[in-house]
């Protein structure tokens, strides 16, 4: 019988447990093939302290929690559930013996939250915590939480392969930190990037087709997406060799499939894994020594127009493309192939955005509320997310009465908390409660359908967006649900064992489902995505205000109101994916509370006239609108020219030279004296201002025609009280008098120093260049001033007089006598007399003789 060599991670046994058993806190950084998933958790169960504590071991991935879990049992000569047991969402084996549980992060919020203190706890260890996902960050924030606050004899060990150990020990000052040598065997890394015509997928086919024939042992591929293993399963299982096995490897398979796809192969086999990143960590699959990285992975992201996480295909970070070609070395010498260049690597970050930046707050959110915070900087997080982000999430909870103002948990919202699904689900289930059993079955189904990924996906051609074809298969196939089905099904009895509804009671009803209600049930949980159809067959606006497409042959389409459940940006465009119809009788019931009466007044463009409607609205969306019976108020004018300014923009108005010039004047005036105090006057605070300088003008306005000939200049200075107008007048006037009382005009921009165009000669005896924005000895601005030439053409433009006087004047004055000899062009400017006559009609003791 053969001897397996010690794992590294034997090597500081003994350190480590006497630094577990001295610290609360302890943070162990361990390469993968250490042996700190499948070893070290045996250690704990030996030390004197945890022999009457429980110990929870957290896994960020079902399918790690289980293999683990098994792994660990076996090495104790036991059965799962015994000593080592574990928790998923619909599935547990535990018992009164188990002293470790292998959970997920989600499971122990849930432990937290119904025993703050953890009291038959002694430690929490986070495996693979540099996933950072973000039930792992609240996990952790909440057991830190209780560390620190309830209990300071808990004991935390975060332990990862690729910690970010400077920023850890920031963060958690009191940690003691410890390091292992890692057991990977060489990898051979090799680059192969596609060619500017060739699409990854091809290519990808193309190395993987090569490797099968000419590579002895087995294959891990690593691929975007489920989508991708498919395609590439079907394509390559034609030319599949004999000896070799195509296992797909992804989360949604059954633990059979997935555990064929980990255990090693019989003899004289070998095997080919197409793998998601579930297969980056945690696991080891038997004889692997060659990996082929497409270098992409699929995140989910929240979207904030579909009020849904989406995935989305991005690069994986350096990080992440190290760990994928280190498990071609677990066993032995190894080799990777990289589908990308090696200047493509060079450019990526080091690691993905974490979770918190890119996620779903809602289900966060409600956690931290159940726990009694009313924001997340109230808890020992690691990283927070943007505040206008986490600002708009729970806004979206207190519109669904699940918080208060105040962010704290309303009534509804604890028994929304308490439900194992989607706040937005568990509250479209707690409405349907209140009818009859019928809709809550039906709820359930459908809380459990449109958290699982659209099973019907691949059949597009023989389904619609219409959600209700979808749920009538899986109800016909309740009692015997294919293998896609089995999840949703088991979720479906899940939620209703929480709402106290038997599964025998559920399938003596199940046929009788109210199916015509699944737009109701859709509503309660995304009231924004209410939409309404417009003018083209197949346009929808949602309540939102946002515009929602489908194709026009879909049986949807010609219907009056639907309820998106999923939606796919295009272009820019959202298509609807899947949505159900709904009748305005039940959103009128539904959401009477929320519906209001609007009276809109607005102006014709066809009859040039200023019509008034009745509206009946949710939100943005108009329900019913009909003519007015009431007499259209001065006020209601009023706001239908704001908004219709608003919608145009300024530009509707009449503006003249004279009002262009005063904005001008009164914004440069603030741009460059702010301490005289006047209001902005920018176009952007012209429209988020019409109520106090444009609304009381308008009243009575009956037409575009009358709207046209308001002075404008006197509703802007409306805004200034008399003392402010005076300071606009002295500071920034409107025009320049010179010596000879001419007014010429001050051209004001965006520039700072103002400009004012006259003839020269009109500036004679000014030693300086006069200046603006003087008032109360403040330091002015100098003009620019444009000399003109008696034929009113420029001749020079200066912004200091004195200079140009002792300067280049002698030339401009030579140039000027030989163009205009009738005119006066004095030796000494700066002490002549100002003129805007010719020579014959001066009179002037400083005149040239003739």
């Amino acid at each position: 019988m053969s001897v397996l060599p010690p794992l590294p991670i034997e090597a500081i046994q003994s350190s480590f447990c006497q630094v577990i058993s001295e610290h609360h806190t302890v943070i162990l950084s361990a390469p993968p093939g250490a042996g700190k998933s499948t070893c070290l958790p045996l250690w704990l169960l030996g030390l004197p302290e945890f022999s009457a504590q429980k110990i929870y071991l957290l896994q960020p991935r079902r399918l790690a929690v289980k293999n683990i879990a098994t792994y660990l049992a076996k090495q104790l000569n036991e059965r799962v559930g015994h000593t080592i047991g574990y928790r998923l969402r619909n599935e547990i084996e535990v018992s009164k013996h188990t002293r470790l549980e292998v959970i997920t992060e989600g499971i122990l919020t849930q432990i937290i939250q119904r025993d703050a203190e953890l009291l038959h706890c002694g430690l929490v260890v986070f495996d693979e915590f540099h996933e950072r996902s973000l039930q792992g960050d609240l996990a952790f924030a909440l057991t830190r939480d209780v560390q620190q606050g309830l209990r300071d004899d808990l004991k935390i060990l975060l332990m990862s392969a690729t910690l970010d150990i400077d920023y850890l020990v920031k963060a958690l000052p009191d940690a003691k930190v410890l390091s292992s040598e890692g057991r990977s065997f060489p990898v051979e890394l090799h680059y192969h990037a596609p060619t500017n015509l060739q699409r990854w997928r091809e290519h990808a086919v193309t190395i993987i087709q090569h490797q099968m024939f000419n590579h002895q042992g087995s294959i891990l591929v690593f691929l975007p997406g489920v989508a991708d293993i498919h395609y590439i399963v079907n394509v390559l299982s034609e030319f599949c060799p004999n000896d070799l096995l195509l296992c797909p490897l992804f989360g949604n398979l059954s633990v059979k499939e997935q555990q064929y796809a980990i255990m090693p192969c019989e003899s004289g086999k070998r095997k080919l894994v197409l793998a998601t990143n579930i297969a980056e960590t945690s696991l080891t699959i038997e004889g692997v020594n060659m990996v082929i990285d497409c270098g992409l992975e699929k995140v989910a992201k929240y979207d904030s127009s579909s009020l849904m996480n989406k995935l989305v295909q991005q690069q994986i970070a350096k990080a992440s493309a190290t760990q994928r070609a280190g498990r071609a070395g677990r066993l032995m010498a190894g080799k990777c192939i990289r589908v990308f260049s090696k200047d493509d690597f060079e450019r990526r970050p080091e690691h993905s955005d974490n979770d918190i930046q890119q996620a779903d707050l809602l289900p966060t959110l409600i956690e931290a509320a159940r726990w009694g915070v009313a924001s997340l900087a109230e808890l020992p997080l690691l990283e927070l997310p943007a505040a206008s982000k986490e600002q708009q999430a729970w806004q979206e909870l207190q519109k669904l009465n699940l918080v208060s103002k105040q962010n704290k948990l309303t009534i509804h919202g604890e028994q929304v908390a308490n439900l194992p699904c989607h706040p937005r689900f568990a509250h479209m289930l707690l409405m349907a409660k209140q009818s009859d059993e019928t809709l809550v079955i039906l709820a359930c189904l459908l809380a459990a359908t449109l958290e699982e990924k659209d099973i019907f996906s691949a059949e597009k051609s023989r389904f619609d967006c219409n959600i209700s074809h979808r749920l009538d298969l899986i109800i016909a196939r309740w009692q015997q649900p294919s293998p896609s089905m089995k999840n949703i099904i088991k979720q479906a009895q899940t939620l209703l064992k929480s709402l106290n509804v038997s599964r025998k009671r559920a399938s003596l009803l199940i046929a009788t489902l109210p199916l015509h209600k699944i737009g109701l049930l859709l509503a309660y949980a995304y009231p924004e995505r209410i939409a309404k159809a417009r003018k083209t067959v197949g346009d929808f606006v949602c309540a939102n205000g946002k515009g929602v497409s489908l194709n026009a042959d879909d049986a949807l389409a010609n219907e009056s109101y639907i309820v998106v459940a999923d939606l796919l940006k295009l272009n820019h465009c959202l298509k609807v994916r899947l949505a159900a119809s709904i009748e305005l009788t039940q959103i009128e019931h539904a959401f009477d509370s929320q519906i209001v009466d609007k009276e809109l007044v607005r102006y014709d463009e066809n009859c040039g006239k200023i019509i008034a409607r009745q509206q009946r609205k949710l939100a943005s969306l108009v329900l019913t609108e009909k003519a007015s019976e009431q007499k259209v108020t001065p006020e209601a004018v009023s706001d239908m020219w704001c908004d219709l300014v608003i919608s145009k923009g300024l530009n509707i108005l009449n503006w003249q030279a004279r009002d262009i010039a005063l904005k001008a004047r009164w914004q440069w005036l603030r741009d460059n004296f702010p301490q005289y105090s006047i209001c902005d006057i920018s176009p952007k605070s012209l429209l988020e201002n019409l109520a106090s300088w444009f609304a009381p003008f308008v009243g009575e306005i009956k037409s575009k025609a009358k709207l046209r000939t308001l002075d404008l200049s006197a509703m802007l200075l409306s805004q200034l009280d008399y003392a402010q107008q005076q300071i606009l007048q002295q500071a920034a006037p409107s025009h320049y008098i010179g010596p000879t009382g001419r007014r010429c005009l001050i051209t004001y921009s965006n520039q700072k120093f103002p400009k004012v165009s006259l003839p020269m000669q009109e500036v004679y005896g000014l030693e300086k260049t006069p200046c603006v924005g003087i008032i109360h000895n403040e330091q002015g601005i100098p003009l620019v001033l444009e000399l003109l030439s008696p034929a009113q053409r420029p001749i020079q433009v200066t912004q200091n007089l004195t200079e140009f006087w002792l300067g280049s004047y002698k030339a401009v004055q030579k140039d000027m006598k030989s163009r205009y000899p009738k005119h006066y062009w004095p030796d000494d400017p700066a002490n002549a007399k100002a003129t805007n006559k010719t020579k014959r009609y001066i009179t002037d003791k400083n005149t040239d003789k003739k």
